[in-house]
């Protein structure tokens, strides 16, 4: 009987981590204003790359932004700036505002980026090209696994208004956007595109609620 008990839980464990995990930004939320200690120690762990990070740990560093006080992605004139310098091909300007963005929000895409743009214009090392990559390429990984984008049940969750762009047009490859259309009721922005191979609907919903409620504050 104790053999049959083992083998059911090695069994449901198995099944638990090939599952799609629920994303709930209430846990999230208490994880960040609970546990700041055990959060803080998955951000560096984020920061230095390491290769064992799961997709949980990604999710919690992502999201977790929206819950902390210097959450401000509608007002960060850091954003503007590099915005700017970005629309301006200054190079030099982008990158150092953009590592001063990491400094206080490590997952914005809007930065990793330009740092990606910036570390290759201005002739950086390899390996750090290579960290802001492998970054950028989790989050946007991790987003589009928590969701299928599809429908207002399933839809991308993202942090920032910016971010729905980087999963459009650079994992999901999409061409063609025809329009976008905020959902009041869903607080899903829904895009509607020309499908291609990697996303075979005519409509891409993004959750924005995050962003719209803080916006409401």
């Amino acid at each position: 009987m104790k053999k049959v008990l083992i083998t059911f839980a090695l069994c449901l464990a198995t099944f638990i981590a090939n599952a799609q995990v629920f994303l709930d930004y209430a846990t999230i939320e208490s994880i960040v204003k609970n546990e700041r200690k055990y959060f803080d120690e998955i951000v560096e762990i984020y920061r230095k790359d390491d290769p064992m990070l799961r997709i949980d740990d990604i999710a919690l560093v992502y999201y977790g932004q929206a819950f902390l006080p210097q959450y401000n992605p509608s007002n960060d004139e850091n954003e503007k700036a590099l915005k700017k310098f970005h629309n301006e091909g200054n190079h030099a300007e982008a990158y150092a505002m953009a590592k001063k963005i990491m400094e206080y929000n490590p997952v914005s895409l809007n930065a990793l980026f330009n740092l990606l743009i910036s570390t290759k214009e201005l002739e950086k090392s390899q390996e750090e090209f290579d960290s802001y990559a492998n970054k950028y390429q989790k989050i946007l990984n991790m987003i589009t696994e928590y969701g299928k984008g599809n429908t207002a049940e399933s839809p991308y969750k993202v942090i920032h208004p910016d971010d729905q762009n980087y999963v459009l047009f650079h994992e999901l490859e999409i061409e063609k956007e025809i329009s976008r259309n905020l959902d009041t009721e869903t607080l899903c922005n829904i895009v509607v595109v020309e499908p291609n191979k990697k996303f075979q609907f005519r409509r891409v919903y993004f959750d924005l609620s995050l962003f719209l409620k803080h916006t409401d504050k």
